[in-house]
């Protein structure tokens, strides 16, 4: 059998398939790979899905830092703008 070479598109299809339900033995005959480039096929991409959640949750945590930081100096020009103008009613 020769060696044929499959693009991203074409792998996450036939995973795709797989998840909705076609048995393995279907899709070695359909998509004539072997089992274990099926398998290799599928660790792959949980891997990559666990760097992407990893990443994602990385993501989450500096959102939320910079959100904290914005609400801090949103305080502090509040309270600055509020001196300004007890300072302007004074004058």
């Amino acid at each position: 059998m020769s060696r044929k070479q499959h693009s991203a598109e074409e792998i996450a299809a036939i995973l795709d398939e797989l998840d909705a339900g076609l048995s393995v033995p279907e899709a070695l005959r359909k998509f004539g790979v072997s089992k274990a480039t099926l398998y290799r096929w599928r660790k792959q991409a949980r891997s990559s899905l666990d760097e992407e959640a990893a990443r994602l949750r990385q993501v989450d945590e500096e959102n939320s830092r910079l959100k904290n930081l914005l609400a801090d100096a949103a305080l502090e020009i509040h309270a600055l703008k509020e001196q300004l103008a007890r300072i302007k009613k004074q004058s």
